[in-house]
């Protein structure tokens, strides 16, 4: 007999880091796509891209996550028949909503693209959105449902197929049609054409994606519908005071989830709106095209990179919270926070010394605006890993009014700087990146100290921070050197990968040398063992432990 067990779930680290390997795959995406079109293409697009991730967020991962939390509450209680009645509710409010805002998106595309992206030429790129809407909407309740049931294997595959998916078809269908795109350029003597053709087949790629997806939820529900069937009738009764909690649960995962993206989607539009009443229309779809596309996608891979690592970590602490071993968590805390930083601040700087020759050498070309701009924003990449980590523990903490407190107050000040920036600097895009600076470092900082506070850990600043900043920072210059010297010599591609190398190793001893990793912590690091013998030497404690 079919019964209901979590013996067979996948590990919750695995989950999360699937999803984080799904959003560096997309954004891998988007750098291989404004390579291929351009940062015009990339300015088409923008907008539509990031309305696509953020409504992908909302009726797939957001529901998925509120589904999930509901079906798994009842299961525990062999409630199953009322966790089926509530994914069915579920399934009609999502489609509904799914379906209306579909259908407003399409019929609004045209005038939407002339009036706020400067161009109704983008028209159909939003109209691509709005089918992908009416793909998306079921999948997080099916998401969810099998989810909470314990089928989890599909869930890790779901996210990946879609990604790759979209990944592959979308190069493709893209390079063909910014080819394509060239002729109709010379036929109609514009430049603007093949940029919107490449955008397209981006689009297209996403489309495909999300049809796959469904496909694939679908077929995995129904490969397991009489499984979950017997569940159900072996379940208890059906309560009659059952309510659907997933109403109510959505809407601080929804703030959560969806905040970042959001917040880029109103830079956008406010950029759009500063720059057109200067009389900006063209210049300001290839300007925010080379921040999204470059500096953006570029700043989110990397981050989501850096938490990979980390994830196991981030479980083991919520582990010993959950068993109320406080001592337990504030232990791996610290050593979680000090690794995190470890490697975030060397990376920060690398980003920053190499802002142009990393440009040149994944886009071939650059300008002196974009690299200044491009190394401010490797300052997000610090804030947005810590921002993901922060959010991460205290939503599984439960403490979702906190974080809805700390969105509210972040979401206050990105508006006020928006429009006090706009003022002082300008229309340009120093106003959106210095207002993105500040509002992550502010949440940041709000979350961090709650954390902090509720798990009574003093941060040693001086070994997370300090010897990072001051070992990265020496290795830093020589970095800078090392670009000078080799970048007329053998070109940005070899200078980069020579550099980087030089980097990390200069970091590491230097790192060792300031005691700011220790012997034996070196056996956890990647590449660590051929540094403990000289670890062994400098420091003389290498079983030595604070």
């Amino acid at each position: 007999m079919k019964t209901y067990t979590e013996e067979k779930r996948i590990r919750p680290d695995i989950l999360t880091s699937t999803v984080f390997w799904s959003i560096c795959i997309m954004m891998l995406f988007n750098i291989i796509s404004v390579r291929i079109f351009g940062d015009m293409g990339a300015g088409f697009c923008c907008v539509p891209n990031t309305l696509f991730f953020l409504l992908y967020i909302s009726f797939v991962l957001a529901a998925q996550k509120s589904v999930y939390v509901m079906v798994r509450l009842r299961a525990r209680r062999s409630q199953f028949l009322n966790a089926e009645t509530n994914m069915k509710r579920s399934m009609r409010m999502f489609s509904v909503a799914g379906i209306i805002l579909a259908v407003l998106i399409g019929f609004g595309s045209f005038n939407f693209a002339r009036n706020l992206l400067g161009s109704g030429k983008a028209y159909f790129q939003l109209i691509v959105v709005a089918v992908s809407l009416i793909l998306l909407c079921p999948q997080g309740v099916l998401r969810g449902y099998l989810q909470g049931l314990g089928y989890t294997r599909p869930i890790v595959i779901s996210d990946l197929l879609i990604s790759v998916t979209s990944f592959v078809s979308g190069g493709i269908i893209s390079g063909i049609m910014y080819s394509y795109g060239k002729k109709v350029n010379d036929l109609f003597h514009g430049d603007e054409y093949s940029a919107i053709y490449g955008a397209s087949g981006m689009m297209l790629g996403l489309l495909i994606g999300s049809f796959i997806g469904l496909l694939q939820i679908i077929i995995s529900y129904s490969l397991r519908k009489k499984e979950i069937a017997e569940i159900v009738k072996n379940g208890a009764p059906r309560y009659l005071d059952n309510k659907n909690d997933v109403y109510t649960s959505i809407r601080p995962i929804e703030y959560l989830y969806a905040s970042a993206l959001l917040m880029l989607l109103v830079d956008n539009l406010f950029f759009n709106f500063l720059q057109m009443k200067d009389g900006n229309n063209d210049a300001m779809i290839g300007a925010f095209g080379a921040y999204g596309g470059r500096i953006v996608s570029f700043v989110i891979l990397v981050a989501f990179l850096c938490c990979i690592p980390f994830v196991k970590s981030w479980n083991r602490v919520m582990a010993r919270i959950e068993r109320d071993e406080i001592e337990g968590a504030r232990d791996r805390l610290k050593k979680l926070l000090h690794f995190t930083y470890m490697l975030l601040i060397p990376v920060f700087t690398a980003i920053f010394v190499l802002a142009d020759t990393i440009q040149v050498a994944i886009f071939e070309k650059s300008t002196s605006e974009i690299s200044a701009i491009f190394r401010l924003a490797a300052i997000l990449i610090v804030l947005l890993s810590i921002g993901v980590l922060v959010s991460w523990l205290l939503n599984h903490m439960g403490k979702k009014l906190l974080t809805t407190i700390n969105l509210t107050v972040g979401w206050a000040v990105h508006i006020g700087l928006l429009v006090l920036l706009s003022i002082v600097l300008g229309h340009d895009l120093y106003t959106i990146i210095i207002s993105e600076i500040v509002t992550f470092l502010i949440y940041d900082i709000m979350c961090m100290f709650m954390i902090l506070k509720m798990l009574k850990l003093h941060s040693n600043i001086l070994l997370n921070i300090g010897i990072p900043f001051l070992a990265s920072g020496v290795a830093g210059l020589i970095l800078l050197a090392l670009d000078r010297i080799l970048i007329n010599v053998i070109g940005e591609i070899l200078t980069l990968l020579i550099s980087v190398i030089v980097f990390a190793i200069i970091y590491v001893l230097l790192m060792v040398v300031l005691r700011g990793i220790r012997t034996h912590e070196l056996e956890t690091v990647p590449l660590g063992r051929f540094f403990i013998s000289f670890s062994s030497r400098v420091q003389h404690d290498s079983f030595y432990e604070e």
